[in-house]
């Protein structure tokens, strides 16, 4: 029997995982009816590493926003942009109004809102951490009303989420005054990292709303802090409100995932090109803990880094530190033939050819013989065997011996 309740339990777990999207029930002790639908969203190949965990996101609602934001986690995990993320919708379509209600007077959330504020916070939350390998990194996002409740969150004393991406969000009169007491400056102390990513347009939305979205932005913005990147992004050419929508989501992950992507052209020319081999080797190495930390994504040091670098520690100081890349990129990729290819450069530019030699055929005897470049890499063995063979041989060192008949004659001279 319990063979049975196994296999039975063995398929559901395998039904669930191979979906893309499931429908779940969040039992609630915060929220009146005692429960909220959920839908989820599960990348994939979430099944297949059982160590490896994902990022987080909520989205305020689990319709038209969840698929746009699935939609976006897809491509931009497929391009390597962004880790694939968990994505949770929540239902609200019979109590939004509730969910993200908001006091007039004194802008405090409603009961009803504080519930809900609750229920995200103390038990969605715990239940995905809880039943899936959630990482630490965690997006809120929603629009218009919706946008301007998830920013209660920001008055934590360590918020919750990372990320929030407020699309369009209808600010009240005292919305301003609520964000400034909950004194945003304190977030540069937390060893983390924030990003706020708000949009609007002129064109879409009241002068009023106008005004508190530019006063909002610039008083976030005044903050001096390197782990908290405000911006609040206007669409001023934007053709309808729809193009805002879906046009806010890929402009925040540029900003929350810029830390994931690969060395651009623009993080080079701004933080690698003036540093010496050494930082250089070091800045990428740093790069990819401080990715583990932030998103949890245990991900390998990209050889495309590698090959961001590699200009400057062959050119600059001799070569002197491509043992050290070589050592560094055979401990990450012990099967490719690039760490030992940096070795032999390492030792050809000490003149050492011997051991170049050494370490070129050890990179040759790795690479694919369907690999195209396999010709033209051996040519770096002919080169050091050619320099090896014309190095100058040194000269054979013979002792003088003292000739026997000298050393017959001194001895009749000195008897004499």
């Amino acid at each position: 029997m319990k063979q049975v309740y196994f296999l039975f339990a063995l398929l559901i777990s395998t039904s669930l995982f191979s979906q893309k999207t499931i429908i779940e029930s969040i039992d609630s002790k915060e929220l009146i009816n005692g429960k909220r639908q959920v839908k989820i969203y599960i990348p994939k190949g979430y099944d297949k590493d059982e160590t490896k965990s994902y990022p987080i996101a909520i989205i305020l609602g689990d319709e038209y926003l969840f698929d746009l934001y699935v939609g976006n986690a897809k491509l931009y995990a497929n391009v390597d942009k962004a880790p694939k993320q968990i994505v949770v919708g929540i239902n609200m379509e019979s109590t939004y109004n509730k969910d993200v209600s908001i006091i007039p007077s004194n802008n405090a959330l409603t009961s009803s809102a504080t519930k809900f504020y609750n229920f995200i916070k103390k038990e969605l939350i715990p239940y995905m951490e809880l039943n899936y390998r959630a990482s630490p990194f965690m997006t809120i996002v929603g629009e218009g009303k919706a946008a301007n409740f998830s920013t209660y969150y920001l008055k934590d004393t360590e918020p919750i989420f990372n990320s929030f991406i407020c699309i369009t969000p209808e600010f009240t009169q005292f919305s301003a005054n609520t964000l400034e007491s909950y004194s945003l400056s304190r977030l540069g102390a937390i060893d983390n990292s924030y990003f706020i990513y708000a949009s609007d347009s002129k064109n879409y939305i009241s002068a009023e709303q106008n005004n508190r979205f530019n006063e909002i932005g610039t008083y976030l913005s005044s903050f001096d802090a390197k782990n908290l990147h405000i911006t609040f992004d206007k669409f001023e050419n934007a053709p309808d409100y729809l193009s805002i929508i879906s046009g806010t989501i890929p402009r925040a992950f540029a900003k929350m995932f810029a830390l994931y992507s690969k060395i651009t052209k623009q993080e080079f020319e701004a933080n690698v090109k003036d540093l010496g081999p050494l930082q250089a080797i070091k800045y990428v190495e740093q790069k990819y803990l401080d990715i583990q930390y932030l998103y949890g994504a245990n991900l390998n040091v990209r050889l495309d880094d590698i090959f961001a670098i590699e200009g400057i520690v062959i050119d600059r100081q001799d070569g002197d530190y491509l043992r050290v890349l070589g050592d560094f990129v055979m401990i990450k990729y012990p099967e490719s033939h690039i760490g030992d290819f940096y070795v032999g450069k390492y030792y050809e530019k000490g003149k050492d050819y011997e051991k170049a030699d050494f370490y070129y055929k050890a990179a040759y005897g790795k690479m694919d013989p369907s690999d195209p470049n396999t010709n033209a890499f051996y040519e770096n063995i002919k080169r050091v065997n050619d320099l090896k063979g014309s190095q100058p041989k040194e000269e054979e060192i013979i002792e003088d011996t003292p000739d026997e008949n000298e050393d017959k004659k001194e001895n009749k001279e000195d008897d004499n």
